[in-house]
């Protein structure tokens, strides 16, 4: 069945205009889940309208009567020009500070909620996931029936210190601070650990740097709202494994001791759960008619 789109934008508190669309159920029937819309969020470079991952789930959301609300934030792409306060100014995830997710997490839930909706949840991938995290577990906002973060890497200095290539990583992040304390920041550079990006000298410090700001551990016990992290069985042996090494363990954990988070492994699965992404709708499926038990 097709679902015709409706191209949305939503403007930040910043001044940032973000693209997306809106997809509704056909008939206005009531949705099936414990929510009327699912706000859907990107990873690095990643934008609204090109994820496999997140096309599938949009056609079984939409197929339960749940409205998908598919969006840019201010990372998408690598390097992209913006529309702030009128102006095109170059952003995309090699020039993006991660913070300021906040702005494009609460335009985009506005906009749901203008749009009449009131039960909005969100689902988000890989940065996106680390995102969401930090922006419920800093800001928090009650219009949110739950939210789903799905492989959210952990951005923690001592960790990647604590890795096989600790002295390849120690030498680029000391590469990046010495541009951004030279006011070189949006120098680009290639980094090769933890993961390969090319970044700007400042977004590289924002993210690993010593300040370790956007450590998921650090901000999940923080987490109010229903809130289930999923992550995929083979990505504690893939690319990025350091990021992912310790997630069954540490997330497992604070699941079991905080009754608003929970954590589910996806066996098999990769990043992007590919060839798995039914099992994954099942998981979540569940766990949002949970959330409205």
């Amino acid at each position: 069945m097709s679902y015709t789109a409706e191209f949305v934008t939503a403007d930040t508190a910043d001044g940032v205009c973000l693209e997306g669309t809106l997809r509704r159920p056909p008939g206005g029937r009531p949705s099936e889940l414990g929510v009327d819309v699912m706000v859907m969020h990107h990873g690095i470079g990643g934008n609204f309208y090109r994820s496999t991952m997140f096309d599938r789930i949009s056609e079984s959301l939409l197929a339960a009567g749940c409205a998908v609300l598919r969006t840019n934030n201010r990372g998408h792409e690598l390097i992209t020009s913006v529309v702030r306060n009128g102006q095109p100014v170059m952003l995309g995830a090699a020039f993006e500070t991660v913070a300021d997710c906040v702005h494009d997490w609460r335009a985009w839930i506005d906009l749901a909620a203008a749009q009449g909706f009131q039960r909005i949840g969100i689902w988000s991938h890989s940065l996106g996931g680390v995102k969401t995290i930090y922006y419920l577990g800093t800001e928090g906002d009650d219009r949110l029936v739950c939210a789903i973060a799905s492989s959210p890497p952990r951005f923690a200095y001592e960790m990647f210190l604590a890795s096989p290539d600790a002295e390849e990583f120690r030498q680029e992040c000391e590469q990046a601070q010495a541009l951004v304390d030279a006011g070189k920041g949006r120098t680009l550079v290639e980094m090769t650990q933890p993961t390969r990006a090319v970044l700007s000298a400042s977004t590289f410090v924002d993210k690993y740097g010593p300040s370790a700001r956007y450590d998921i551990l650090a901000h999940l016990p923080q987490v109010r709202t229903p809130l289930l992290v999923t992550v995929g069985g083979l990505e504690a042996t893939g690319p990025q494994r350091i990021a992912f090494s310790d997630h069954e363990t540490a997330i497992g954990q604070l699941a079991a001791a905080q009754p608003q988070l929970a954590f589910r492994l996806i066996p098999g699965a990769d990043h992007f759960y590919t060839g798995c992404e039914d099992a994954l709708w099942q998981v979540v499926r569940t766990y949002c008619n949970q959330c409205q038990s």
